[in-house]
């Protein structure tokens, strides 16, 4: 693991645009880099902490597998786990959210492509995922599969899911104020069954049948 200690260490480091490329490298920052010493990372596993507290990411973009930090402030994120506390930026692809974990307090931003969203409040303009977990929801449009949400549901646009749930008693129904909320159906599993082929030379084939 790179680990920096400060400033100067990491002066060393970046390049004339203030970037790091680390790319096969778990990076450990131990301070909270301001915007003009910093600004996209390219590593593996970023950790901003150091033993006693975690820090703010204050960058552009940041590229690799997992986050761990305090707050995300920046424009891109691409990896795969997220964890942290607040998340304000723009677009956010990963795995489970578009990243394996997104686990977190408020997520602040415009497009959120991924799997699974676990964290309290939600306020940004799109969702395309699959499910949805976590308290509040203020956004554009959600487009998913599951959601189940503590005391409201709000979109400005459309919901599309198969299914919702509020967790709280009593809970809001979810509101859509210029759009309506649509109910997907599951998609089916295609049943297929295995018939056998006689050729010519006596030799038996397989062939797989897929029926709608």
């Amino acid at each position: 693991m790179r680990i920096i200690k400060n400033s100067k260490d990491l002066a060393k480091l970046v390049d004339e645009n203030k970037d790091l490329f680390l790319k096969e490298e778990d990076v450990r920052i131990e301070f909270s880099p301001t915007e003009e010493e910093l600004r996209d990372v390219y590593c593996r596993d970023l950790f901003l902490m150091n033993d006693d507290q975690k820090f703010d990411f204050n960058g552009r973009d940041f590229n690799g597998w997992n986050f761990y930090g305090l707050d995300f402030n920046g424009c891109n994120f691409n990896g795969w786990d997220f964890s942290g506390c607040n998340f304000n930026g723009w677009d956010f692809n990963g795995w489970n959210f578009y990243g394996c974990n997104f686990n977190g307090w408020d997520f602040n931003g415009r497009d959120f492509n991924g799997r699974d969203f676990y964290g309290r409040d939600f306020n940004g303009r799109d969702f395309y995922g699959r499910n949805f977990y976590g308290c509040n929801f203020n956004g554009w449009g959600f487009n998913g599969k599951k959601v189940s949400y503590g005391a409201f549901f709000n979109c400005y646009g459309s919901m599309k899911c198969e299914s919702y749930e509020g967790r709280r008693q009593p809970h809001s129904e979810p509101i859509c104020l210029d759009g309506r909320i649509e109910i997907i159906k599951p998609e089916e599993p295609k049943s297929g069954k295995t018939v056998k082929i006689k050729v010519k030379d006596g030799s038996v084939l397989e062939s797989e049948i897929v029926e709608d």
